[in-house]
């Protein structure tokens, strides 16, 4: 009787350890979440910066392309495993005639994600 107390006493000990650890891995570090958001705020001024990646990013969020998307956001400081199980949402403003802003965010962690907007804003001068 004591062998299976004993026993029992220690299995439910290691699910108990082996549930702590794999949860505390699992939890976002601050670290963690800055780290994505300063990728995608460099992703950001690189893809301004370059007209072409600008175009075809800007193309990907009106037509809905999650792939293009993904392919610019690869070439411009993401890696494979950022974007690994991300959710990326793409959004875009109301088609009138403005000058175009491309931004992006992203949150950390479960789930991790990526929002790529393309705001039209009237331009005023």
């Amino acid at each position: 009787m004591n062998l299976l107390r004993s026993t029992t006493l220690s299995v439910g000990t290691s699910l108990v350890l082996v549930t702590f650890l794999v949860t505390a891995r699992a939890q976002p570090t601050s670290a963690e979440a800055a780290s994505l958001q300063k990728k995608a705020t460099e992703a950001q001024a690189r893809i301004h910066a370059n007209k072409d990646d600008r175009d075809q990013l800007m193309i990907a969020v009106k037509t809905n392309e999650v792939p293009l998307a993904k392919q610019v956001l690869l070439r411009n400081g993401f890696t494979a495993e950022d974007l690994q199980n991300a959710k990326i949402t793409l959004r875009t403003g109301d088609g009138k005639k403005a000058e175009v802003e491309i931004e992006i965010f992203a949150t950390c962690c479960d789930p991790k994600e990526i929002t790529i907007q393309r705001s039209l804003d009237y331009f005023t001068k």
